[in-house]
């Protein structure tokens, strides 16, 4: 089905310790380079941790890249630069705020500048010794991987080996390269000859500071080779493909990554599983679901519930395409913010019970034969604005294993299944029992859910 197929081995990575066990392995291993790009690197624990972890690689010789978008990263141009001092570590930031370090001043930038600073850069990658690499749903922070005070992830992100790997290689340097992406070492910072010593006894400090909670994460290098052993016998073959948005847009005609929907969608026969954390659809994807129906395909979609969602201002902004979404004929679930043990045992991580969980997959899957996992939510922002990438596989042994945890998600003890009752109202059904009103977490939820449809926002949600 894919034209120029490559082949490729992969391996889901859905449990939260393993999704950060494997990143730790792989830099741990790396022998000559590491590619990263994120939207988000948290300055927590398991941000904190990994970075620590890079700078070890750095140390013995791997080269390592890092891009990160900017508008999330809580680091001052001065500790960046810093960092990007190590001889094998260079640092690129995508779309930076030309005022980044001041509060005020970077807020009148961002508004002054809304156009052009308002385009993000939403990829998650990592590829190490251009032989390997890890792509999904996951930024690096703790509610991915298990350790979030307020909530945790369940998350789906995908390891893979071979000829997608060259691809995933190429589509790094076209960012690496690109003017959208800024190299620290072009900013005029005076970085004092102890600048990066220092920056190592902070994060060993921290480190140090918040060991309690990493109590399940090797704080140091360990043999690997079991974990690779492993690994290297669970690799499903495929044939694969790296997909990416560009950098820009160039008069509104590059490509798209929401392109790749219809690809996938066009020829399903009898299946098409979606899972979205984050769900605003627009008349056309309306209409395609309606179509699908209509062709006798069973169209599954999953998303959060107001309960489980970390974004309430999203649910205001969705609940008003359910009944239209239901009146497709699709099957539409909406995650439990409290699970069935046996799926948050997957995501909570040892210190750590989380208050609630989240549904963060980013995943589809036809047929049981074809499927993506990437970053792209099913909203505004992700479709029209941000860029976007991720794997597409055609492997009906992965694709089978994809389409088994998704179905999981969507069971009565992880989701509520809506309907259409007989006063024509909607209704969530569950092992739990059935609900006239969508379930939130508490009042305050519940009223900032019904001030959210007032804000004209819906476009950059």
């Amino acid at each position: 089905m894919i034209n120029g197929a490559q082949s490729s081995g992969a391996r889901l990575l859905i449990d939260s310790k393993e999704a950060f066990e494997a990143r730790l392995a792989l830099v741990d291993l790396a022998t000559r380079s590491i590619d990263l790009q994120y939207f988000i690197w948290k300055g927590d624990e398991t941000g904190i941790l990994l970075f620590e972890r890079l700078l070890q690689a750095a140390d013995r010789g791997v080269y390592i890249r890092l891009i990160i978008d900017d508008i999330w990263l809580d680091s001052t141009t001065e500790n960046l630069a810093a960092l990007n001092s190590h001889p094998n570590l260079e640092i690129r930031v995508f779309n930076p705020n030309p005022s980044r370090d001041y509060v005020l001043g970077g807020l009148l930038h961002y508004l002054s500048s809304f156009q052009a600073l308002n385009r993000r850069m939403h990829n998650k990658l990592m590829i190490v010794d251009n032989h390997a690499l890890i792509a999904g749903g996951r930024n690096i922070g703790n509610e991915y991987f298990g350790l979030g005070s307020e909530f945790n992830f369940i998350d789906v992100d995908v390891l893979s080996v071979g000829e997608v790997v060259r691809e995933s290689s190429n589509a790094f340097d076209h960012y690496w390269n690109h003017n959208a992406v800024y190299p620290v070492s072009g900013w005029n910072v005076i970085v004092p000859d102890n600048a990066l010593e220092m920056m190592r006894l902070e994060v060993e400090e921290l480190l140090d500071t918040h060991v309690s909670r990493l109590t399940s994460y090797p704080l140091n290098k360990i043999d690997w080779q079991p974990w690779l052993d492993r690994i290297e016998k669970e690799l499903v073959p495929g044939s694969a493909h790296f997909l990416q948005d560009d950098p820009v847009q160039i008069d509104g005609q590059d490509f798209r990554l929401v392109d790749m929907i219809s690809y996938i969608a066009a020829p399903t026969e009898n299946e098409l599983l979606l899972s979205t954390p984050y769900l605003i659809p627009k008349d056309n994807p309306l209409e395609g679901l309606r179509d699908q129906v209509g062709k006798g395909v069973r169209v599954h979609i999953l998303t959060n519930s107001l309960a489980s969602t970390n974004h309430t201002l999203v649910n205001s902004h969705y609940k008003k395409y359910r009944r239209r979404l239901l009146d497709t004929g699709a099957h539409l679930y909406e995650f439990r913010h409290q699970p069935a043990a046996d799926l948050r045992a997957r995501v909570d991580v040892d210190p750590v019970k989380a208050p609630f969980i989240s549904l963060h997959a980013k995943t589809i899957v036809a047929d049981k034969k074809l499927c993506f996992i990437g970053s792209l939510n099913f909203d505004p922002r992700a479709l029209e604005i941000n860029s976007e990438n991720g794997l597409l596989i055609e492997s009906p042994e992965l694709a089978e294993q994809l389409a088994r945890f998704m179905l999981e998600l969507m069971n009565e003890e992880n989701a509520w299944q809506l309907s259409i009752n007989k006063k024509n109202r909607i209704e969530w059904n569950s092992s739990k029992g059935r609900l006239d009103a969508q379930p939130a977490r508490g009042v305050m939820q519940s009223f900032t859910d019904l001030l959210g449809p007032l804000l004209p926002i819906e476009g950059q949600l």
